[in-house]
């Protein structure tokens, strides 16, 4: 038998991931044919079917099962053999797999990930974007090493270590000439009228506006009727803004640079401005992550100090 190719196990694990040809070639950065030629010559190669094609999915057999425990640990032994390497040499190299949330993705990660790549270019880095809750799944699936996102919601998570960073105030905007600027204020009364366009909100947001609700109102319910669009987009929700009377409402570096140009206006919404988004480092605990994990964390951690003096 041919020994198995460490890129074919790979395949396998991504292809087992997705479920599906496409998606996993998207992930694996290459085209479809090539990933179903590579999976058919090692089930040619094992004697052994590895996935059941569907037309609406494509799931691991029994064998394929046996096949994936040992192809994770595999895949995790050369990790660590990469990073025990990379350790010895003082120019950082291999690949970087880290996690941010779209909100944190334009504060501190995109400067630190800047700040890594300009000085160590041999080093790869792969940024996925999603909420928190995606992330923490790749984290324990082990496809990241580590993620940049608010961890308000990690609190008890006892095989996962976090390190705070400086947290974010929240701002509310909405476009110029809007009739709430009359007044220079809004409030939860007004959002009936006057609704929100919003990214996916921390837990927090969402218990204020519930606490917030006008008297005599059914909680969930105002917070259905208040928040009528949500999107990851920050462009789309923008334009939505723009060009009608919702407001948005979200971390102040998200809304910096538009209402910086004019484009929006910043709002006072008492209360709501109170709220931060509480960004931070999370890692598996008891988990060796590999050295450029290290320094974009110490890449990250001046961020911190920074803001930590500045508010002194």
């Amino acid at each position: 038998m041919h020994p198995i190719d460490t890129r074919q196990l790979r395949y396998v694990l991504m292809l087992a991931k997705h479920r599906s040809f496409r998606k996993a070639a998207d992930a694996l950065f290459i085209t479809q044919p090539a990933l179903t030629k590579s999976v058919k010559n090692l089930e040619e190669q094992l004697g052994v079917l590895l996935f059941d094609r569907k037309s609406q999915s494509v799931d691991p057999t029994p064998q394929c099962e046996v096949l994936l425990q040992h192809a994770g640990k595999i895949m995790r032994e050369l990790d660590e053999i990469h990073h025990s390497l990379d350790a010895l040499s003082d120019s950082l190299r291999g690949e970087l797999r880290v996690g941010s949330g779209p909100i944190v993705a334009r504060g501190p990660i995109s400067d630190a990930v800047a700040r890594l790549v300009s000085k160590h270019p041999k080093l790869s880095i792969r940024v996925a974007i999603d909420n928190w809750a995606g992330l923490v799944q790749q984290l324990r699936a082990g496809d990241l090493h580590l993620m940049v996102a608010d961890i308000g919601g990690l609190e008890g998570q006892e095989d996962l270590e976090t390190i705070p960073l400086a947290p974010i105030r929240s701002i509310a905007a909405c476009r110029p000439g809007h009739p709430l600027l009359k007044h220079g204020i809004v409030t939860t009364a007004d959002l009936p009228n006057y609704p929100l366009a919003l990214p996916s909100l921390p837990r927090r947001w969402i218990e204020w506006l519930r606490d917030n609700a006008p008297p005599n109102t059914d909680p969930d319910a105002f917070v259905a009727n208040a928040c009528r669009v949500y999107c990851e987009d920050f462009g789309l929700l923008g334009k939505v803004v723009l060009h009608s009377d919702f407001i948005t409402c979200g971390p102040e570096p998200i809304l910096r640079d538009a209402i910086a140009d004019g484009t929006l206006v910043e709002i006072d919404f008492p209360g709501f401005n109170d709220i931060t988004v509480r960004p931070g480092i999370v890692y598996r605990r008891n988990t060796t992550l590999p050295p450029a994990g290290r320094v974009l964390i110490d890449q990250l951690l001046p961020d911190l100090a920074a803001a930590a003096a500045m508010k002194d």
